[in-house]
C-alpha cells in the first residue's frame, strides 16, 4: 500500500499475475470464482493489470516481438555519414520499425480485448419499467419475478446461476438441484436451495429479505442468525452482521406479496407512506396538501396501477377533495 493507504500499482500487476498463473492451474472453485470478480470490482486499475497478465500469460511472443524489433534497428550503427543518399534511405525503415510496432501493440490490445471477454463472465441484464411486472425463466429451472421498476444482471456461469439485485423488488423462486442459485445485494451472497423469497432494494430504507418458504442461508459472518426460515423478514443493514430477523403471520406475508397480484395493502401506514408506495408505480404522482392529514393511518387493499381510485377513497373516508393538476398529479386536500 502507498502511504495514502491507496494499493499501488505494482501490488495490483503481482495480485493479477497470480490470479493468472492460479487460473492456469485448474479450474477456480465456486469461491475463488467469486474471489476473483470481487477483486476486479475493486480497484479500476485491477481489470487492466489482469488483461495485461492473461496476454502475456498467454502469448509473450507477441509483445516481445512488438518490442524487439525497433530496439535491434535502433542498435545497428550506421556504416555511412549523416546527410549521405543511404543515411537517407534508413528513414523510411524507422518509420517501418514504427509501424510494426504499432501494429504489434494493435493486435496485442485486441487479444486483450478477446481474453477479457472469454474470461470475466458478462451478465444478461433486465429491467421493468414503472408499473411494469416481468417473469424470468433462468437454466436449471428457477425464476425471477421484476415487480416495478426493478433490475437485475443474471450471470449464467459453470456450475451456479449467480443474480446481483441492482434496484427495485424481486421475487425468486428457487428450484435447487444441481445448479445453485446465488443471490447478490449490498455485497452480501444469498443461497437457496429450493426456496421462494423476495429480495427488497429501495432507496432510502433497508434492503430487506421476505421468506414465503424453504430456506436462505446468510453470509456465515452475519450470525448469530443461521439461515432464514420460511415466513420471516431480515432487515440488512450496511454492516454484514447488522441483520434483524422478524417473523412474519399469514396475514403479513399476504401484504408482504400482494404487489404479484397488482395489488398494494396497507395496514396502518401513513398517507403520506401510501402515496410514495403508489408513485413507485405510476406516473402520476399523488399529494397530500395539508400535513396532518399526511400523518393519518391508512389500511386496505388498492390496485397499484389506480391512484385516482386511491385518491377518491381517501378523500371520502376523510371527507377531503381531490383536486387534478397537469401531468397527472393528483391532490387530496380539506
Amino acid at each position: 500500500m502507498s502511504e495514502e493507504g491507496r494499493e499501488t500499482s505494482r501490488a495490483i500487476e503481482e495480485a493479477a499475475a497470480q490470479w493468472v498463473a492460479r487460473l492456469d492451474r485448474a479450474p477456480l472453485t465456486t469461491a475463488e470464482d467469486r474471489q476473483l470478480h470481487d477483486w476486479l470490482r475493486g480497484d479500476p486499475r485491477r481489470r487492466g493489470a489482469f488483461m495485461r497478465a492473461r496476454a502475456l500469460w498467454l502469448r509473450p511472443d507477441l509483445i516481445a516481438a512488438a518490442d524487439a524489433r525497433p530496439t535491434q534497428h535502433r542498435a545497428q550503427p550506421s556504416p555511412v555519414p549523416a546527410g549521405s543518399r543511404r543515411a537517407a534511405r534508413t528513414r523510411p525503415r524507422t518509420r517501418s520499425a514504427r509501424l510494426r510496432q504499432w501494429l504489434g501493440a494493435l493486435a496485442a490490445s485486441l487479444l486483450l480485448v478477446v481474453f477479457v471477454l472469454v474470461t470475466v463472465p458478462v451478465p444478461t441484464a433486465y429491467a421493468t419499467a414503472k408499473g411494469e411486472m416481468r417473469r424470468i425463466p433462468l437454466t436449471g429451472g428457477s425464476t425471477l419475478t421484476l415487480n416495478t421498476d426493478s433490475r437485475v444482471d443474471v450471470y449464467e456461469e459453470t456450475d451456479h446461476v449467480r443474480v446481483k439485485v441492482r434496484r427495485g423488488e424481486v421475487l425468486v423462486e428457487a428450484v435447487g438441484g444441481e445448479r445453485p442459485l446465488t443471490v447478490e445485494i449490498d455485497g452480501r451472497h444469498l443461497e437457496a436451495g429450493a426456496a421462494t423469497f423476495v429480495v427488497r432494494k429501495l432507496q432510502g430504507t433497508r434492503t430487506q429479505v421476505v421468506v414465503q418458504n424453504g430456506t436462505v442461508n446468510l453470509p456465515a459472518r452475519s450470525v448469530g442468525q443461521g439461515p432464514l426460515l420460511a415466513n420471516t423478514r431480515a432487515s440488512l443493514g450496511r454492516a454484514v452482521a447488522d441483520v434483524d430477523v422478524a417473523t412474519l403471520s399469514a396475514e403479513q406475508m399476504q401484504r408482504e406479496l400482494a404487489w404479484r397480484e397488482g395489488k398494494l395493502a396497507f395496514r396502518g401506514e401513513t398517507l403520506a407512506d401510501a402515496a410514495a408506495e403508489f408513485a413507485r408505480y405510476n406516473d402520476a404522482s399523488i399529494e397530500i396538501a395539508d400535513p396532518q392529514l399526511a400523518k393519518a393511518p391508512i389500511t386496505g387493499l388498492f390496485a397499484a396501477n389506480n391512484p385516482a381510485g386511491f385518491s377518491r377513497a381517501v378523500a371520502g373516508v376523510f371527507g377531503a377533495r381531490v383536486r387534478h393538476e397537469a401531468r397527472g398529479k393528483i391532490v387530496i386536500e380539506d
